[in-house]
């Protein structure tokens, strides 16, 4: 079962680049010992993305806060669009 994310923290890291972290709601323990019911802390996940993984943190953030990709230009469609803007 899937941990639910509580909040992401996105920090700039010393190559340039960023560390996302994924913090999670501690989960109920249901072990059956004198201390179920008890939450359990969740430790969070780090994910290091470099430089130039600019499009690849904002897919995984898309991702994991289910935001849909918007339907439409792709990425070379709007640069072809940035050339032809110049030429005017």
């Amino acid at each position: 079962m899937a941990h639910e994310l509580t909040r992401i923290e996105i920090e700039p890291a010393e190559n340039g680049g960023h560390t996302v972290t994924h913090h999670m709601k501690p989960k109920m323990r249901v072990d059956g010992r004198a201390h179920a019911g008890m939450t359990q802390y969740v430790e969070p996940k780090s994910y290091a993305f470099g430089k130039s993984e600019g499009h690849d943190l904002l897919r995984h953030l898309a991702e994991h806060l289910e935001i849909a990709e918007p339907k439409g230009k792709k990425e070379s469609d709007e640069e072809d669009d940035e050339d032809t803007a110049d030429e005017d």
